[in-house]
Order: C-alpha cells, then structure tokens, then sequence
C-alpha cells in the first residue's frame, strides 16, 4: 500500500481512489505527520505539494507566509487582536470578582444576604444610639433567644470583615486591571490571562 497527501491523506489499498497530483509520502513521514497533528500542529503542503507541519495559526487576523511557513501579522491588525484581547479578559476579570464575591456568601440564603445593609444600619445607629428603634434586628435577636446587644455586636463584626474581604477583592481586580492596561503584546497578556484565571482570595 502506498499513502498520498493532497489537502488530506489517501491509499492505494483496494483500489483506493487518489487525487490528481497528489505526492506520494513515506511511512516513516505519514506517521511523524499524524503524530504532529495530534501535538496541534498543522498539516499544509509546501511549493512542491509535500506535507509539512507548521505551528497552528495564531488567530484569524494572522496570515501565513509562503516562503517561511511562519504566521504574519501586519502593526494594524496586531493591535486591533490585542485591544479585543484584552477587552475579553477584562470582563473575565470581572467576572472572577463577582465569583469570588459570591463564595464569600456561600451558605446564606438571598433573603438574608438582601437584608445585610438593614442590618448593619440598624446596629451601627443603635451602637451610636441605644434608644434608636432596630425592628429588624430586634425581631432577630427576638425569635433567635439572645440578647439584642449581642446580636448587634455580631452584625457589627461581620460587616467589618465582609468590608475587608470585599476591599481586598476590589482592589486585586483593579491592580489586575492597571497591569492588563499596561499589556502592550500579546506574549505579556497570555500570562497574565492564566494568573487572572488562577486567581483566588486570599486575606494578606
């Protein structure tokens, strides 16, 4: 048996049918060709029809060159690439604050998480005043069976350290936002890309 390459791979077996001009290839080089196409690499013919494998188009802006089998890009579309580039992992960013934001909620049903800035209100203005009305708290502390001050004092602490949770995760996302504004190639933004996509939160 015999195997072909024109834009695909053929055989003599059985009769097999064979393309007009398509180039007959060794063994040895259709096996290093499929084993190159499964690492990523593309399959094209060079000038005399002969597979070669090349590295995978970068993108649909890049353009390949005939005489070097490199991927091209002209300055113009270079820079639209990286501008929708970067718009793209931009809104990953922000979405990945949003995600982190929520784990911090994780376990608190809405009804409660919606009731959070009532809470802190009335405990903030109670802390400052104690003849100040709490009926949300009050009602808490009320049906829970402890003490209103107790219950007001917990409020307090929580909405502290949610305050700093959240400050930390706003201000990661916008040192991530000042770096990727800074990006002036594609080479700098992918690992940049991969350490927003890592990103965890962490008290420092």
């Amino acid at each position: 048996m015999t195997t072909y390459y024109k834009d695909g791979f053929y055989d003599d077996a059985n009769g097999g049918f064979v393309p007009e001009s398509a180039v007959e290839i060794s063994q040895e080089k259709y096996l290093e060709l499929l084993n190159g196409q499964a690492q990523g690499k593309q399959i094209i013919s060079n000038k005399r029809g002969e597979p070669v494998l090349i590295e995978p188009q970068p993108s649909a802006a890049h353009e390949l060159n005939p005489d070097t089998f490199t991927w091209e890009i002209s300055p113009e579309k270079l820079i639209a690439l990286l501008t929708e580039r970067k718009n793209a992992v931009l809104l990953r960013l922000a979405t990945k604050a949003d995600e982190l934001k929520t784990g911090l909620l994780a376990g608190y049903p809405q009804t409660e998480i919606e009731s959070f800035y009532r809470q802190e209100k009335e405990a903030l203005a109670w802390q400052a005043d104690h003849n100040t009305p709490t009926p949300m708290l009050s009602q808490i502390a009320r049906v829970r069976g402890v003490p209103l001050e107790v219950l007001i004092s917990k409020v307090i602490e929580k909405s502290a350290q949610f305050a700093v949770a959240i400050g930390i995760i706003i201000g990661q996302r916008q040192a991530f936002e000042d770096r990727l504004m800074a990006v002036q190639t594609l080479e700098e933004l992918e690992p940049l890309s991969q350490e927003i996509a890592q990103w965890q939160f962490q008290v420092n």
